[in-house]
Order: structure tokens, then C-alpha cells, then sequence
């Protein structure tokens, strides 16, 4: 076995230097969970998670597609979606975090969810798509397609937050975007802690809200899993994605606008082997 290890090593470092000079490997510094949705890496109902342990469960019947980088899963809006689990202790680290992921929706009446948790003890943490069929003007403003995302948490012993934004972006448009949430702390002028929320659509950064954060506030372990593709309302699966979702990841910080590029840019190209540098960031943490 540590014969082959060897072996592999140095063709990987090779393959990786010499495809058209490009070396830039996915962002691991605070990656949760990576599930790739490539068909080499799903095995039956199982999505592995080719960096942590959060191997995902696949829920009806979505299609293994070709994808933004190689394959992907086409969901049908009615039933499929992916259960990331618990995530393990990630929940207290929602705060400071960031979901990202290649899609591409298709349109469906009503609104339907990327990812999201609900779970009894408060916490939340998620986004939906709410579409409209045509673009509408709202006090002037002229309203496409709302993305909405959310954060949740516990107030005292028993109270409840939920902050949500609320922005228009056009999607529905049959190209593949580019989607990162993230949640970062900053200190206002008065000195209290607040959150903020931003959104990168295909590369560019867009502040779409924020929530104060309290003394007493706790941001604790999900006792529900994430859905991808589904919300899961305290047990319950609905608002159902249409459409087809890649490259999805999770880190328990926020990225920087660099890192955003530079994992946009890697997204960009759709070359198999352009997925080398995370191979070999992977084999490292299993040696």
C-alpha cells in the first residue's frame, strides 16, 4: 500500500504543475464538508464527502448530470434532496461561516430552498429561491428572482431569533452561477457585535443584511441535519429544489473576497483534471 502511495504522489504533483500551467488548488482552510456530486463519488443513496466525515444521503431519485465540473445531481422539485447530517459540532460555528455551490435552477412555481436546517431548538441556517415569473417593480425597484437567506439562534433560555435578507438577482436564466453565503462578524460604531451577511453571485460581493448579536445569544449544534436541495422544516422535507446543484462546500468561516475568486476561477474551467489539487489536498489528510 505504501508502495502505491509513493507511486501516486509524485504523478499527482506532476499532473497538477504541468495542465496549462494552472496550479490553483480549492480553498481548504476551514473546510467543513465538500460533497463533489461526481459519479466516481457517489455510491448508491451515498454522496461522500471527499474532505470531512459528513457523507451525505441521497433522498428520492436525483440524476447524476454533467455538472459545472464534471458531473453534478439534477433534482426534480417534487421529492430529492441531500441529507448533509448534523454536520457534527458546526451548528455553534454558523456565526462565522459559508455555503457555497455551483447551480443552475429551473424555473418552478412558488418558492423552493437550496439548503437549510429549521430544528426545535432554534437554530436555523439556510436560503431559498422565492421566483417570480416575470419581473415585477416594487417601489420602483424591479424585483427578478428573491434569494433569501437566513440565520437562527437561541436568545436566553428560551427565546428565539431568526434574522433574514432578502435581495433580487437574476438566475433563472439556464446558465450556471456561482453561489456563496457567508456570515462575518464586525463591531459598529456603538461597539456591538453584529453579523453580516453577504452574497457573491458568480464573483462579485453584494451586503444583503445583518442582525445585531447579543450577550445572551448561543449559537449551538444542529439537532437536525442540513438539507440540500429541501428545507428541513424540524423533520419535515419541503420547498423542493428544481434544477441542477455542483462542487457544493461548507467552511466554519467566512471566506475572503480572494478566496471567493479564486475558487470561482477554479469552477470556471470544467476540465476533469482540474480537480487534481483537490485529490491531492484530500490524500494528504488520509495518509
Amino acid at each position: 500500500m505504501k508502495t502505491l502511495i509513493y507511486f501516486l504522489i509524485p504523478v499527482l504533483i506532476i499532473a497538477t504543475f504541468c495542465y496549462n500551467g494552472w496550479t490553483e488548488a480549492v480553498v481548504t482552510d476551514g473546510l467543513v464538508g465538500y460533497w463533489t456530486f461526481d459519479r466516481q463519488d457517489i455510491a448508491g443513496d451515498i454522496a461522500e464527502d471527499v474532505w470531512g466525515k459528513n457523507d451525505g444521503i441521497i433522498v428520492g431519485a436525483p440524476k447524476v448530470v454533467a455538472g459545472r465540473v464534471k458531473d453534478a445531481l439534477e433534482f426534480d422539485g417534487s421529492d430529492d434532496y441531500v441529507n448533509l447530517t448534523t454536520l457534527g459540532d458546526f451548528g455553534s460555528q454558523i456565526a462565522t461561516s459559508t455555503f457555497e455551490a455551483w447551480i443552475k435552477p429551473s424555473y418552478k412555481e412558488g418558492s423552493m430552498t437550496l439548503f437549510e436546517v429549521d430544528d426545535i431548538n432554534c437554530m436555523a441556517w439556510g436560503m431559498d429561491i422565492n421566483v417570480v415569473k416575470e419581473p415585477v417593480k416594487l417601489n420602483n425597484i424591479v424585483v427578478e428572482d428573491i434569494i433569501s437567506s437566513c440565520i437562527g439562534y437561541k436568545v436566553g433560555r428560551n427565546g428565539c431569533k431568526t434574522s433574514c435578507s432578502f435581495s433580487s438577482f437574476r438566475i433563472f436564466d439556464g446558465k450556471w452561477h456561482h453561489i456563496v453565503y457567508t456570515n462575518e462578524p464586525y463591531i459598529t460604531a456603538a461597539k456591538r457585535e453584529t453579523r453580516a451577511r453577504f452574497l457573491y453571485i458568480d464573483g462579485k460581493r453584494y451586503h444583503v443584511g445583518g442582525s445585531a448579536i447579543s450577550e445572551d445569544h448561543d449559537f449551538i449544534a444542529f439537532t437536525e441535519p442540513v438539507y440540500l436541495g429541501a428545507r428541513n422544516r424540524q423533520g419535515n422535507a419541503e420547498r423542493f429544489f428544481h434544477g441542477i446543484i455542483d462542487e457544493v462546500r461548507i467552511y466554519n468561516r467566512q471566506l475572503t473576497p480572494a478566496e471567493v475568486r479564486q475558487n470561482f476561477e477554479i469552477g470556471l474551467s470544467v476540465e476533469p483534471v482540474q480537480k487534481l489539487p483537490t485529490v491531492w489536498g484530500a490524500l494528504k489528510t488520509k495518509l
